[in-house]
C-alpha cells in the first residue's frame, strides 16, 4: 500500500501533466492506477456536498472529461484485475446494439406485414 504522501505525489504529478497540451495517456493511466485508493476516499468522503461532487471531481481530475479514462475508472471499480474489461465491455455493447437494431427492424417489418394483412 502506498502511503498518503506517495499518493499525494502521484496526484500532484497528474495535475502537472494536465497543464500540458497533450498529456501522456499511458502515464496518466499508470498514475490513476497508483492513486486509486486516495481518489476513491476523496470521492466517497462527506467533505464535498453531493450536488457539488461532479464539479469538484472534474476540477480535481480533468482526465475524467475523456471517455477513455472514465471507462478505465469503471474497470478499476468493477474488475480491477481484468485489464481487458473495457475491451470486453465495448464488444458486449456492440453485440447488444446490433441485437436491439435487429429486433427493431424485425418488429417494424412484422407490424407492416400485419397492417398489410388487415387491409386484405
Amino acid at each position: 500500500m502506498d502511503s498518503q504522501k506517495t499518493q499525494a505525489r502521484h496526484y500532484r504529478t497528474l495535475q502537472e501533466m494536465y497543464k500540458t497540451k497533450k498529456p501522456n495517456n499511458c502515464a496518466v493511466i499508470q498514475l490513476l492506477d497508483l492513486e486509486f485508493q486516495s481518489r476513491r476516499a476523496f470521492i466517497d468522503s462527506d467533505v464535498i456536498k453531493e450536488q457539488e461532487k461532479p464539479t469538484k471531481i472534474f476540477e480535481a481530475y480533468p482526465c475524467f472529461k475523456e471517455i477513455d479514462h472514465v471507462m478505465d475508472e469503471l474497470r478499476r471499480i468493477l474488475q480491477p484485475a481484468n485489464q481487458s474489461f473495457v475491451t470486453e465491455l465495448r464488444q458486449r455493447w456492440k453485440t447488444f446494439c446490433s441485437k436491439v437494431q435487429f429486433y427493431g427492424v424485425m418488429k417494424k417489418v412484422h407490424q407492416e406485414a400485419t397492417n398489410d394483412f388487415r387491409r386484405y
